[in-house]
């Protein structure tokens, strides 16, 4: 027999030959190595051990690459998507059900983001066919009917005849100094689009300049933002187009309806007589319902019926000229959902260009250089359909629309500040429609005795006590 040191000697390596065990899987089996250059098939048996860490070698990299290209594509994938549901929702604003950071990487508008313009659907439209929502819809067509029904009946009792008034209706269709806003925004559109690329053409970059056709049909097209080509839908619904025409008229009527029956008898002597304290805050609760009302009017006669009519007229294909402001428990959401149209023309040109000139961490400045922009045209557009100037719309931007916007921000959810929003939108457009009416009928009933730039200036309802 073998002696026992022997065999210990053999076992542990230490002399004699190796034992020849089977490999485990996934281990090298290096059989026996210990001649390199003795036998025949040794090379072959030698080269075994480099050939799989080759292999090994090749898997892992192949693994990694994968993983590389992965990861690329999921972010290339994802920032596709995340410019897509940007489009569709507010800025700033998280996705719903979706955590904001697997999408987007953050929160905050980047610099030098530009409006993305896809085909798609007003969102009334798309409530439309929802029976529910038209049932609503039903209820204010029932609501004008019963306005009407009742001029009528009020005129031939008290008067014995119709005593129908079109001058407000006149008067709303005659405004040229608002189409001279809008052009003026649409000019600073283009040239802010087309200069940049006009100067990087004389340094030598190559660029094609703007066609004639492209900006007369930017002149028409429901939007404020210039590009040489928008997604254009296959065809014209003409049936459409004068539904909506038709609505933006019913509208106008119904807002006719609503000043002659709530605000006419309200206000109409109120500056005859000497001012109260009581006076002024009784006015503004029986203008909160017309207010609320004429709100509700302008959106859907100019930002739904309007817009859509002359974007269907000339196959404008994103008909995104609101989103839902209705469901906003935040200002700073709302007056990013209520006029998108105006929303995106102050975005791009007031904020980003404010961060590009002031820096990246200037927000608070741009944010407030948009509401002064955003308080100064609402105060032009006031000043010349009313025919007077009283800065009731620049005063409630500064100094209650701002301070809202910060301290009703998007963390603000759930219903109690979704009521707390339309309470304030009450009573915002009951002081609005207060004040507003009674300077009206200042104007009207203590003319000034020569026109003056003081005179021009001062509200006449101040002084006005006839």
């Amino acid at each position: 027999m073998e002696p026992r040191a022997a065999q210990l000697r053999r076992r542990e390596g230490l002399g004699g030959e190796k034992e020849d065990r089977p490999s485990r899987e996934g281990e090298p089996h290096f059989g026996n190595t210990e001649c390199p250059g003795g036998v025949a098939g040794n090379n072959e048996t030698y080269r075994g051990p480099d050939l799989l860490q080759w292999t090994r070698h090749m898997q892992a990299v192949k693994t990694q690459l994968l993983e590389q290209a992965q990861g690329q594509l999921t972010e290339l994938l994802d920032q596709a998507m995340c410019e897509a549901i940007q489009a569709y929702l507010p800025q700033d604003r998280p996705v719903p059900s979706i955590p904001p950071d697997s999408l987007c990487k953050t929160r905050e508008p980047s610099l030098g983001k530009r409006k993305v313009f896809i085909n798609r659907k007003s969102l009334l439209d798309e409530l439309m066919e929802v029976q529910h929502f038209r049932t609503i819809y039903h209820m204010f067509v029932a609501g004008l009917c019963v306005f009407i029904v009742s001029t009528l009946a009020i005129d031939f009792i008290d008067e014995g005849r119709l005593m129908l008034e079109f001058d407000l209706l006149i008067f709303s269709f005659g405004q040229l100094p608002l189409a001279l806003v809008r052009l003026l925004m649409k000019s600073y559109s283009f040239l802010r689009e087309t200069v940049p690329g006009t100067l990087r053409a004389r340094g030598g970059e190559g660029i094609r300049a703007p066609s004639f056709s492209s900006y007369l049909y930017f002149l028409f097209c429901p939007t404020l933002i210039y590009r040489e080509t928008y997604p254009r839908t296959p065809n014209v619904r003409w049936n459409y187009v004068a539904k909506n025409f038709a609505q933006a008229l019913g509208c106008v009527l119904y807002a006719c309806f609503i000043l002659g029956r709530l605000c006419v008898p309200v206000f109409a002597n109120m500056s005859r007589e000497p001012f109260s304290t009581r006076a002024l805050v009784l006015s503004i609760m029986h203008a909160t319902l017309p207010g609320i009302f004429m709100l509700l009017l302008i959106f859907f006669a100019f930002l739904h019926c309007w817009l859509n009519a002359f974007a269907e007229m000339l196959r404008f294909g994103d008909r995104m000229f609101y989103r839902d402001w209705w469901n906003s428990t935040s200002f700073s959401n709302y007056y990013r959902t209520w006029n998108v149209v105006v929303h995106d023309w102050l975005y791009s040109y007031v904020y980003q260009d404010g961060l590009w000139l002031l820096g990246g961490q200037a927000r608070g400045a741009a944010m407030l250089g948009v509401f002064l922009v955003s308080a100064v045209v609402h105060e032009y557009i006031f000043c010349f359909v009313l025919g007077f100037f009283y800065p009731v719309m620049l005063l409630l931007f500064l100094f209650i629309g701002g301070p809202l916007n910060f301290m009703m921000h998007d963390r603000r959810t759930g219903p109690a500040w979704n009521v707390l929003m339309w309470t304030m939108l009450f009573l915002g457009q009951g002081i609005q429609v207060s004040l507003y009416c009674q300077e009206w009928y200042a104007q009207r009933h203590c003319p000034l005795p020569q026109t003056t730039f003081w005179g021009l200036v001062t509200p006449r309802s101040w002084s006005c006590h006839t």
